[in-house]
């Protein structure tokens, strides 16, 4: 038998009611947030993505300052090529993306979620014409200068 502070703890009553609703109040509680923590979780997922206006931004200023000291641009149907400081950069298709390659080697998705995309060759660059998955259309020309 305990004695001193403790001795009320450990008594013969049982469970009572109010500590029987207080510890369904304490499941109910973690029960209902665990789905707003998962949504939260979504939410953050979604955002981390940034949005199409904002990728082809970036893309299209990517591609304009490596294409305007490029040489020797080759245009092909999945893509486009060029020598930059001696080193040959391909822009192709990739599944729902751009990739960037250089020297034929890595993956670098420099564009995604594209439904549709063509290069065209015109004169003295290439013509990019593409669609997001969302419907949105984009289309850039992009020149290179060097020799």
């Amino acid at each position: 038998m305990t004695s001193g502070k403790y001795a009320a703890l450990w008594n013969e009553r049982g469970f009572t009611l109010l500590e029987a609703l207080f510890s369904f109040f304490i499941v109910c509680l973690i029960s209902f947030s665990i789905p707003l923590v998962i949504k939260g979780f979504s939410l953050v997922r979604e955002e981390m993505i940034p949005p199409p206006y904002y990728q082809w931004t970036l893309f299209n200023e990517s591609v304009r300052q490596e294409t305007w000291k490029s040489r020797g641009m080759t245009v092909t149907n999945t893509g486009f090529s060029f020598i930059l400081n001696g080193e040959k950069v391909t822009y192709e298709k990739y599944q729902d993306s751009i990739r960037r390659r250089v020297n034929d080697k890595g993956h670098e998705v420099v564009l995604q979620k594209l439904s549709l995309v063509s290069f065209h060759a015109i004169d003295g660059g290439v013509r990019i014409e593409g669609v997001f998955l969302d419907g949105k259309k984009l289309e850039g020309e992009f020149f290179y200068y060097g020799e």
